[in-house]
């Protein structure tokens, strides 16, 4: 609609974000870590059970001091991959990502501007958020559709709201 030569879109048809928090290109490298973490095989991997969602969910909110640390730590990842690869972490073959994350966990891409840390540290809080979202309530918005229960054969939990106790 134009209105005084103005351009108004109805509230509804907002261009849709797909993230809160993370920029489109943060996620896929932070996506392409989870995969790694927990893979598909035989059962869905990170990507099945949306633990994106729940990461950038967090992020902007439970999870916002964290907010630096992925900032830094993806900035800092992608530096490391670039200067040894020449490719971003998403784009490197499976094998190749392995190998950085393994390095990234032992500590040994500390020469790689990271400011207050290391990417040790940093990789560790990515793995454990990764497996909270996998493993967690899909209210908080990871383990989607229960993938990680199904997996581990175990029943839903249930959710109760109000409990009434006939006396």
């Amino acid at each position: 609609m134009v209105a005084g030569g103005l351009m108004f879109m109805p509230c509804c048809r907002y261009p849709e974000q797909p993230y809160r928090f993370l920029s489109t290109e943060e996620a896929d490298c932070i996506i392409a870590l989870t995969e790694q973490i927990i893979p598909r095989d035989n059962y869905p991997g990170a990507t099945d059970a949306g633990v994106i969602y729940y990461i950038d969910r967090q992020l902007s909110s439970v999870f916002h001091y964290d907010q630096q640390t992925y900032r830094n730590g993806i900035r800092s990842m992608q530096k490391a991959c670039n200067e040894k690869y020449k490719r971003l972490f998403q784009d490197l073959q499976v094998p190749v990502q392995i190998k950085m994350m393994e390095e990234m966990e032992a500590g040994n891409l500390n020469s790689y501007n990271w400011p207050g840390g290391n990417l040790s540290s940093f990789f560790n809080l990515v793995m454990k958020h990764t497996m909270q979202a996998f493993y967690g309530s899909p209210i908080h918005g990871g383990n989607k559709d229960y993938v990680s229960f199904e997996m581990l054969q175990i029943d839903y939990p249930l959710v109760i709201g109000q409990n009434r106790y006939n006396t």
